[in-house]
């Protein structure tokens, strides 16, 4: 428990210094004094303080240990540091920030998710965190979900039938309901008698044992797993389609516009969820639906106009159905209580684009990537400063 408290710093999401953008910092106050004062009445006034003064050794172990896996030298690990303890935020956001833009992170992942839950309807935010509901109200608004072959429910005995009625080499997806990330899902496919999980072979007895393990936290639902239209087939990586991350956003009352786009890829031999190597991200011209050049967060000034393992063309090249794809998110985003801002993840197949889900508190840096070259519709923070209540108005 303890553990947990103490990994969770700082707890209001604040640093000892300010953000470097102004309306942000603002923003991050208010979302920090919202949070404590949610808090059990008797912690509230030592809740700020008392980030402020464990932070400085919360942060230590983490920052040495990113800069011992980066070979970062004296300098540059003191300055990582120094970065953290202003911002609030963990070594590897602060790390892409400044290799990025230079300079201090403003939004760093707590206070980013402390703010962003805070802003729009509450029942949007809940909505999209349910991924199985959130699906089915986007079904009903006529928008293309992944076709669901079930749910394991939690606490429920699990058992093979659900997953035997695949047809023989039909892949499936199966990720927790709740879940976020990628974490816990899992691509599944059965061969010649055999169940393959994540592309390795596994016994029933041990896909039936991880099943348990998952389904004790969470309901598992069970999708059928999209294939990436043979236009991008080039970009899948072991299956792996690309995904097209849509943002789109909205101003209080007003209609919902898009914001930016990016087009994320699986590196061959890394784990698609590692942060800095897992993904090359390419964003998009959202008035041609074009590619420019891609990056991964490990080499960030690195500009990939082809990808490296295949030389697979980045830069200049089309999405396929961008526009349908753009239309539908605009479709999701109005069929949802009103929020100011949602990432929303599609697959590009051979009969359009599918959408897979919504994030209504996704990460800064992949939210500002498309602005590196100027593909973004507006700035983000005066907009979600529009939406704070009418009493704290900026």
């Amino acid at each position: 428990m303890l553990g947990r408290f103490w990994r969770a710093l700082p707890w209001d999401g604040l640093g000892w210094g300010r953000s470097p953008d102004p309306v942000l910092s603002d923003l991050r106050a208010w979302a920090a004094a919202s949070w404590r004062q949610a808090q059990a009445r008797p912690w509230r006034p030592l809740l700020g303080p008392g980030a402020r003064a464990g932070w400085p050794l919360a942060a230590l172990g983490p920052v040495l240990a990113f800069a011992r896996a980066r070979g970062l030298d004296g300098a540059a690990t003191a300055r990582l540091y120094g970065d953290c303890l202003l911002t609030g935020g963990g070594p590897v956001d602060v790390y892409v920030w400044r290799s990025l833009w230079g300079g201090l992170h403003p939004l760093p992942g707590r206070g980013a998710g402390l703010l962003l839950s805070r802003l729009g309807d509450s029942t949007g935010h809940a909505l999209l965190a349910d991924k199985l509901e959130a699906a089915e109200r986007l079904a009903m608004a006529d928008i293309p979900v992944p076709v669901m072959r079930g749910v394991y429910r939690r606490g429920a005995a699990c058992d093979v039938s659900l997953l035997a009625d695949a047809a023989p080499g039909q892949d499936l997806f199966l990720k927790p309901r709740h879940g976020q990330g990628g974490r816990d899902a899992f691509a599944l496919t059965r061969l010649d008698g055999v169940w393959h999980m994540g592309g390795r072979p596994v016994s029933s007895a041990e896909l039936m044992a991880r099943l348990a393990r998952l389904v004790l936290r969470d309901d598992l639902l069970v999708q059928e797993r999209l294939v990436a239209a043979q236009e991008v087939a080039d970009l899948a990586v072991n299956g792996r389609a690309p995904v097209l991350r849509l943002a789109t956003a909205r101003l209080p009352g007003q209609a919902p516009f898009l914001h930016s786009a990016l087009l994320t890829l699986a590196v061959p031999g890394r784990n698609p969820r590692h942060f800095l190597e897992g993904a090359v991200h390419a964003p998009v011209d959202p008035a041609e639906g074009r590619l420019v050049a891609g990056l991964t967060l490990a080499a960030p000034r690195t500009r990939l106009d082809r990808l490296t393992w295949n030389g697979a063309l980045l830069a200049g090249r089309s999405v396929p159905g961008f526009a349908q794809a753009a239309a539908m998110v605009l479709r999701a985003m109005a069929a949802l209580p009103p929020l100011p801002l949602v990432h929303w993840d599609l697959i590009p197949t051979e009969a359009g684009p599918v959408l897979l889900e919504g994030n209504s508190c996704g990460n800064w840096i992949l939210a500002c990537l498309p602005g590196l070259h100027g593909l973004e519709a507006c700035p983000l923070p005066p907009l979600l400063a529009r939406w704070l209540p009418d009493d704290r108005r900026l």
